[in-house]
């Protein structure tokens, strides 16, 4: 059966202008012959467009949790703008969809779906017989392959020596124009986490304002840590090939590693029958990595660990890309991968092993449990972690309040033992959740919980939190969007 709302159709969309233009064209009656099968899992249609002929498109609901859409035209965009249009025109009137035989062109093309998800269905099988299984390393090619790391690493950190002797005020334009030469050249020896650590410093000398070069102090500290502990790394995994890699942090991907999904499984690394909720969403520009990110906070239900979702879509190919969009739902996962890390480690999951059902006041029950109510151990803990140089600088954490003030233009939130922390907006931008929080956060803020993303302002050497989402016992609040 196909259900579809205009929330659904709005994550369905590749991005909020083809949401905007799909739109458009069921408003304006662009749709004409629109169809249905008798199973009620597929709708078709033709639909005006600049040319003499119409385009013919499709939205394909036998698999109901992962709709395949398709078109005639040329857009490169999936949905296409036609694909969304077709379901606004189902979302708004199912009966102009009148029951006719499936094409012979579909019926073809769902044949060979079909095969596709056995096949898929075998691999997946052959990762988890493959993860049961003992690692199997070719000594040869991985010492090979750590040995040009490692010269790489020796590349860095000369180019590392020469910036800083060279004096951060000393370093123009054309300098950095050199720089960005010696940093593309870091992409010959397997260390891409590396070589885009070199681009966040050189994106930070760029954007000094004042003399002000915290962030840039910051990105040459991490610099120095990452080459010296991945050198170090390095050297112990070549004496030892089948040993274990570190799995409490994420230096293989600081490094450059790319992980398979297989490794997790041999690793651990790995979860099935996992239920998540959204704790938050954020879109981001990350110049370093010439990507949009689209990060969301995620909580599983049944541990209270929270992970995180990094979806890059590169600038190149961002315009058809699909978007990632805010999540109201719990997701039910059949597998779910982790990968190494500390707090928030980034998680992973195929779109074919999930289900999705609607958010319950027992799952805010929940979350509320897993809420920290002693804000000074929680303290400890972050501090722990960020003063490690490699650590996320940014941890998530639940709080579990108790009280709320105003002091001065802060917020600053309690526990029941009196621990209080103090809220801040981190980073510059025309939303403010620390505002958005002020407008409905009772003074008595018992029963609700907070979730907030830790900050050390390495200037006043203060410890802050920006809050990213409140949890009331009806609902989840958005504070950053």
């Amino acid at each position: 059966m196909i259900e579809v709302t205009q929330q659904k159709i709005e994550e369905l969309a590749p991005n909020a202008e083809a949401a905007k233009k799909g739109r458009d064209l069921q408003k304006k009656g662009k749709f004409t012959n629109l169809k249905i099968n008798a199973e009620k899992n597929l709708i078709w249609g033709e639909c005006a467009g600049s040319g003499k002929n119409p385009y013919y498109c499709s939205a394909d609901y036998i698999d109901s949790h992962n709709p395949v859409f398709r078109c005639n035209c040329p857009s490169r965009q999936f949905p296409c703008k036609h694909a969304i249009g077709l379901l606004y025109c189902f979302e708004a009137d199912k009966s102009q969809f009148s029951e006719g035989e499936v094409p012979e062109d579909i019926t073809a093309k769902r044949e060979k779906i079909e095969k596709r998800q056995e096949k898929k269905t075998q691999e997946k099988e052959s990762i988890k017989e493959k993860a049961d299984k003992p690692k199997k390393v070719n000594k040869t090619a991985f010492v090979k392959k750590v040995d040009t790391q490692l010269i790489g690493i020796d590349t860095a950190q000369k180019l590392l020596r020469d910036i800083v002797s060279t004096g951060l005020s000393s370093i123009d334009a054309k300098l950095r124009t050199t720089l960005r030469t010696q940093i593309k050249e870091l992409g010959n020896y397997y260390i891409g986490g590396i070589q885009t650590a070199f681009n966040n410093l050189l994106l930070s000398l760029e954007e000094v304002e004042e003399e002000e070069y915290t962030e840039v102090v910051n990105n040459l500290n991490y610099l120095s840590a990452l080459l010296k502990k991945a050198s170090e790394y390095l050297k112990a995994r070549k004496e030892d090939p089948e040993g274990l890699p570190e799995l409490s942090s994420a230096i293989e991907e600081q490094i450059g590693y790319v992980w398979k999904l297989v490794e997790l499984m041999q690793y651990g690394l790995y979860e099935e029958n996992a239920s998540l909720v959204q704790l938050s969403f954020n879109s981001y520009d990350n110049e370093a990595r010439k990507e949009y990110v689209d990060e969301g906070l995620w909580l599983n239900l049944t541990t209270g660990k929270i992970f995180k979702t990094m979806n890059y879509r590169p600038y190149k190919a961002a315009k058809y890309i699909k978007e990632e969009n805010t999540m109201f739902g719990v997701l039910q996962l059949k597998d779910l991968y982790i990968y190494p890390g500390d707090t928030n480690p980034r998680i992973r999951w195929e779109a074919d092993s999930i289900t999705e059902r609607p958010l319950q006041k027992t799952d805010l029950t929940t979350i509320k449990q897993w809420a920290s109510t002693q804000f000074a151990d929680t303290i400890k803990s972050v501090k722990n972690t960020i003063k490690n140089p490699l650590m996320d600088k940014h941890p998530v954490v639940l709080l579990a309040l108790h009280k709320a003030y105003r002091v001065g233009e802060d917020l600053v939130v309690e526990d029941a033992n009196g621990f209080a922390i103090t809220l801040k907006d981190i980073g510059e931008g025309a939303v403010s959740p620390t505002g958005n929080l002020k407008a409905f956060l009772p003074s008595n803020a018992e029963g609700l919980t907070l979730t907030a993303m830790m900050h050390n302002d390495v200037a006043s050497g203060l410890l802050s939190a920006q809050p990213m989402s409140l949890i009331t016992p009806d609902k989840i609040i958005r504070l950053l969007y």
